[in-house]
């Protein structure tokens, strides 16, 4: 059976899945990356995605007990706590809000030099490119390369995670000499679980079946205020009317395609998800001390209430 990992973005939050494989490592006794045949990932997902696969330190790549306890103070860098909100409608089109120089430095030094093909199993993470309005994927690890050609896991890495207006976008010219501006996968698939069984397909593992598991992070009630939060609305009664069709518009499409997946894999299709506790932001810029913890108390609350599903999971996965 081939084993398929899907991670989601979702910024600081992606402390969620990793705390979800950390103890799922410690059921099975096994690294990630020897669990599955197939990880894909979409913005901070993808960067988990390319860390579990890197070949450090002789070939071993990262465990998520390693990526639980890199330094966050790189988080507090990343996204500097004095513009933990920002009212995103006052940034130019094309300017950004944060530099992109302290996320280009952590994973720098996470991914080192690695490129995409030197992955030590199938791997993929999403981007867009806005300068041809294309949704694509880099590729590596054994998979057919994409369009993108064998790029740097560390670029790959920055570029699925450049969140417009938040980053600027990562400029890269691929194999065939096209400029691209790349920017977060998550415009196109915030949940890539589709895009990694599509991947799957073409496997050789996949004709004795699939078992897809896919890791959220978080959500709340409050997840469309990301785009218009409650300042920016306050005094507008048409935007506040319109969060009702944004929700929609940015949560239908992936609601549509997760039950698409279950109705075809039934029980071999697994979303794993938490509900953010009370007081905790969802905002995925949000790296403030308090937010962390209520993020890693929300993360250990989805472990307690998986606990069974992860049992038959840690079973599934170890199958030959």
């Amino acid at each position: 059976m081939l084993r398929i990992l899907s991670i989601d973005g979702g910024g600081v939050r992606g402390i969620i899945p990793i705390i979800w494989l950390m103890h799922l490592e410690r059921r099975t006794g096994r690294r990630t990356a020897e669990l599955f045949d197939l990880i894909v990932g979409t913005s901070v997902g993808g960067m988990i995605a390319l860390a579990l696969t890197c070949p450090r330190d002789g070939g071993v790549p990262y465990g998520a007990r390693d990526l639980r306890h890199l330094n966050f103070e790189s988080a507090k860098a990343i996204f500097p706590r004095r513009q933990a909100m920002p009212n995103l409608a006052a940034i130019p089109p094309g300017g950004a809000m944060y530099s992109a120089h302290p996320l280009q430095q952590f994973l720098t030094e996470v991914l080192g030099d690695a490129k995409l093909s030197e992955a030590v199993l199938p791997v993929a993470v999403t981007t867009c490119d806005m300068a041809h309005t294309q949704a694509l994927h880099f590729a590596g690890g054994g998979l057919d390369q994409s369009q993108l050609g064998d790029a740097p896991m560390a670029l790959a890495a920055r570029a699925t995670g450049s969140l417009p207006r938040f980053f600027p976008a990562v400029t890269y010219t691929d194999p065939g000499g096209q400029v691209r501006e790349l920017v977060d996968g998550g415009l196109a698939a915030d949940d890539p679980a589709l895009v990694a069984y599509t991947l799957g397909l073409s496997m050789p593992r996949y004709d004795e079946g699939a078992l897809l598991v896919s890791l959220g992070t978080g959500t709340s009630g409050a997840s469309i205020g990301l785009l218009l939060n409650a300042e920016q609305t306050k005094d507008t009664a048409d935007l506040q009317a319109l969060e009702q069709d944004f929700a929609m518009v940015f949560g239908g499409p992936g609601q549509l395609m997760r039950e698409n997946l279950r109705q075809m894999l039934d029980s071999n299709y697994v979303r794993i998800q938490a509900r953010l506790l009370p007081g905790t932001n969802h905002a995925s810029n949000d790296a403030g001390a308090k937010n962390i913890l209520g993020l890693v108390a929300s993360a250990e609350k989805m472990v307690l209430d998986t606990s069974a599903e992860m049992n038959r999971l840690a079973g599934l996965l170890q199958e030959k």
